[in-house]
């Protein structure tokens, strides 16, 4: 790290900005935010009583992510029935989905609503640190989500999320824990989820995959859009399952805007995170590509361990999950990050 620029500056604030505050005003009122602004373009937004949840996020000025009409929602207001999880969906570039369900509702023993419910899961020990090292200060954010209640599940969700001062990275990373003594299914899927103006006409998604194939009939029979980014319209929702081409275990996906010059790539375990799914609305006033590893397809927990499988921790046990992004201002750069998984 090049020191000198520190005898300008009063404040270490000025070049890496990182606040928290409360939210004000209708169903947001309340929930607790940390916003991190780094000194080279890159901002973003993490909900402490959402999951630890990223909502906004911009890189160079840039808006990323995609947020949904309800915009950001206040956990009380949440109702695990049927698909109403939508009305607190706030989007954003991550929402978590999980632990007890992952897509459709369905009866399974419980009634399980769309997604589960840890999105909407408050962090309790939430802690915002910034560390400085001699090579680059980062912030690390950290907190607990539970989802524990007596007769049921005894998960724990660990999360730390990683920012730099001067290195345009941004870390997600998880630990599951059963802290019960009885063996615990349960689902996770992270849905990325990408928006105007970085998601335009102008945008490439760039998947390697050795197979596509359509969640549906309808996405199947539309399955040379699967890349496409066109202008908005009322073509309806699309979903596509890749199997994604991996450099030993991992896997890398990435978007970029030709416009603007713009674009990041999304890096995580394959091993650990074996599902990706590919979620497509190009529908007016709702523009939005969904980028989601994920332990399961979205069927809901019934059909997907009918059709599928459901993961099993057993007593005491521990998965790691760890997503990483990674934002370029070239498109050489972003090339070069993407070679290695033969897609270019």
């Amino acid at each position: 790290m090049d020191r000198t620029k520190y005898e300008y500056i009063g404040n270490l604030s000025q070049l890496f900005h990182v606040e928290n505050y409360r939210m004000e005003g209708g169903k947001k009122d309340g929930v607790r935010v940390t916003n991190v602004q780094n000194e080279t373009g890159l901002n973003f937004t993490v909900a402490a009583d959402r999951c630890m949840d990223i909502t906004h996020l911009s890189f160079k000025g840039v808006n990323i992510s995609y947020i949904n009409p309800s915009g950001i929602v206040a956990p009380e207001y949440y109702d695990r029935t049927g698909l109403n999880w939508l009305k607190s969906f706030t989007a954003g570039f991550v929402t978590t989905c999980g632990l007890d369900n992952v897509g459709n509702p369905c009866e399974d023993g419980e009634e399980l609503g769309l997604h589960g419910r840890i999105g909407n899961t408050p962090a309790d020990e939430y802690n915002v640190s910034i560390i400085r090292e001699e090579e680059d200060n980062k912030v690390e954010i950290t907190g607990i989500m539970g989802e524990s209640f007596i007769f049921g599940a005894k998960l724990r969700l660990k999360r730390k999320i990683t920012s730099f001062q001067e290195k345009n990275r941004l870390i997600l990373e998880d630990e599951i824990v059963n802290e019960g003594f009885t063996e615990q299914e349960y689902m996770q899927l992270y849905h990325c989820n990408i928006g105007y103006p970085f998601l335009s006409p102008d945008c490439e998604i760039i998947i390697p995959s050795d197979e596509v194939k359509g969640a549906n009939p309808y996405s199947q029979e539309n399955i040379e859009k699967w890349n496409m980014v066109e202008e908005p319209s009322h073509v309806g929702e699309m979903c596509f399952l890749h199997q994604l081409r991996k450099s030993g275990d991992e896997c890398r996906v990435g978007m970029f805007n030709n416009k603007e010059k713009i674009g990041f790539t999304l890096s995580f375990d394959g091993k650990e995170l074996e599902r990706f799914l590919q979620w497509r609305y190009l529908n007016k006033g709702e523009y939005v590509v969904g980028l989601e590893p994920a332990t399961n397809y979205a069927g809901g927990k019934k059909n997907e361990r009918e059709t599928d499988r459901i993961l099993k921790l057993n007593p005491g046990e521990t998965k790691h999950h760890r997503l990483q992004f990674d934002f370029y201002d070239s498109r050489e750069a972003f090339d070069e990050a993407m070679k290695a998984f033969g897609c270019l």
